[in-house]
């Protein structure tokens, strides 16, 4: 593919797509990447037997409309696909035709004895539709993998900028200069502002980042929700989502946003929990809790800044911890801490360290995390900034 762009999920998918017995399902919010990743995997694939389709498209998604699955084998044979030995069947944005899984199924068991059957790859825009229309009918059959926005890595990756990285946050915190604050510091600003998504990342003007944000939300209201939930609620979530840019790094106060909204508790619950599940916002935990389950004492992020941004204005204090999420969300497991007293470490990384996101930060932010880090039994915490401050207990946000 001319222009691709690498991406640091791809490994995992390349393994996963060498697996011959599970379908790949690559899932995610709206623009984050997964077609193009669709399209990569399928130009690697060292076959002539193997076909892609878009339900976006409206004459594609008659076909897996089809009541006679039958009728499905020969409109995929008229396309070149040959049923007769091994081949790959690509199929993006499959929420588009509920009963796809089905059809995938169907597929997948008719010939699974063809000469190692069909290793089928899809994508999908929401973990909702996969829960509740796909886990049943394909159960051990599939792998999932989450698609994320980009990393301020990526984010340097994608515009062609070499940065020297390091693993361990002890040299991260050794090794920065102030020197770095006026390239990085200031590429870092635009990743805080207008995220993470690839379309947006790559846009040279400020114009059109703002355009292509404004059609992410847009497409994600008129089609992903409408898609998925029923249409007269769209009005409610729209207005809860708004109530939540002003809660970015902030425990959920249930009760409230059922009184600002005028609905019941257990409404509130549904709505987060479809959010979570069409990618839009993400939640942690206690460092002690075990829940798995949407709590009021969970902290609530946005899964993208620049998405964010478009429902409403943004503190840079918020958009700073948002961001410093999104960094670590997905290769992490995080949780967050608070004391008896109701004092917070932001994020603790892997149940090991302790970050605390100030803007500016100062000897007396470092002295609290300190305190803070022995009452939650943790060896090493860093006070993570976006003002330079030179202390070996500071990481920059840039260099996460």
């Amino acid at each position: 593919m001319k222009d691709f762009k690498d991406r640091s999920i791809l490994l995992e998918l390349q393994v996963n797509l060498k697996l011959n017995k599970q379908v790949l399902v690559m899932t995610g919010m709206r623009r984050v990447g997964k077609t193009t990743l669709l399209k990569y995997l399928y130009d690697r694939v060292k076959t002539k037997n193997k076909i892609i389709l878009d339900l976006e498209n409206v004459l594609v998604r008659k076909i897996f409309n089809e009541e006679n699955y039958e009728n499905v084998v020969l409109a995929l044979e008229q396309e070149g696909y040959d049923f007769s030995k091994k081949g790959y069947i690509f199929i993006d944005e499959i929420q588009f035709v509920r009963n796809s899984p089905s059809v995938i199924k169907y597929l997948y068991d008719k010939y699974k004895d063809v000469d190692k059957g069909i290793k089928f790859v899809v994508t999908g825009s929401s973990s909702f539709y996969l829960k509740n229309y796909f886990s049943e009918s394909l159960s051990g059959r599939k792998v999932i993998v989450n698609i994320y926005p980009l990393t301020y890595k990526e984010f340097l990756d994608f515009k062609g900028i070499k940065k020297q990285q390091f693993k361990s946050y002890k040299v991260k915190a050794l090794k920065k200069i102030d020197l770095a604050q006026n390239k990085f510091g200031e590429l870092y600003q635009e990743y805080m502002k207008y995220g993470g998504l690839p379309e947006v990342v790559l846009a040279k003007s400020i114009k059109e980042k703002r355009q292509l944000l404004e059609d992410v939300s847009k497409s994600y209201f008129q089609i992903d929700v409408t898609t998925l939930m029923d249409y007269k609620d769209v009005g409610v979530l729209r207005d809860l989502l708004i109530l939540l840019t002003q809660r970015v790094g902030q425990k959920l106060n249930i009760t409230n946003l059922a009184n600002v909204l005028k609905i019941r508790r257990d409404q509130v619950y549904a709505y987060l929990e479809f959010l979570e599940a069409t990618f839009v916002i993400r939640l942690i935990s206690q460092k002690s809790s075990v829940d798995n389950k949407v709590s009021a004492d969970d902290k609530l992020f946005f899964s993208d800044n620049g998405l964010a941004q478009m429902l409403d204005q943004i503190s840079v204090g918020s958009l700073l911890e948002n961001s410093v999420f999104m960094n670590l969300a997905y290769v992490n497991d995080l949780s967050y801490y608070q004391t008896n007293s109701g004092q917070e470490i932001d994020f603790i990384v892997d149940n090991k360290i302790g970050l605390e996101v100030k803007r500016s930060p100062s000897q007396q932010d470092v002295a609290n995390l300190k305190k803070r880090l022995k009452s939650a039994k943790l060896k090493r915490g860093y006070v993570v900034g976006l003002n330079f401050y030179d202390s070996q207990d500071v990481i920059m946000a840039w260099d996460l």
